[in-house]
């Protein structure tokens, strides 16, 4: 994943659908660090391994200024992730974010849906 994020090709690319890759909060890291998805609008991250540390990561990158759909399904994100989200002025763009399936409990979910960074999210799956 590291490869592939130092890529410059990644310039042009809206769309990146990285399922069942089992990159893990390294690849989800390397990812956020990238300076090459300026242009990102969805991201797919479903079913990588990926835990709290990862989505803190993506949850503050500023490496995605226009990503409006991110879909994280099927980690092993906490509450502490959730948090993440909850807080980050990066969420305000989302219109969707979707992490079912993760390890969220109710107070994770409790910031998520009350969370004033992510009132404009109009498809919300946790």
């Amino acid at each position: 994943m590291m490869e592939l994020a130092e890529n410059p090709a990644l310039a042009n690319v809206k769309e990146l659908i990285l399922t069942g890759n089992q990159c893990a909060d390294e690849g989800a890291e390397a990812l956020a660090n990238s300076p090459h998805l300026g242009n990102l609008e969805m991201l797919n991250l479903n079913h990588n391994d990926i835990g709290d540390e990862g989505a803190i990561a993506i949850a503050n990158s500023e490496n995605f200024p226009k990503l409006k759909s991110l879909s994280m399904f099927g980690n092993v994100i906490g509450d502490e992730g959730a948090k993440a989200f909850a807080d980050s002025p990066q969420s305000k763009k989302f219109i969707k974010l979707d992490l079912y399936k993760n390890q969220v409990t109710g107070d994770g979910n409790k910031l998520i849906t009350e969370s004033e960074m992510l009132k404009n999210c109009e498809e919300l799956e946790i």
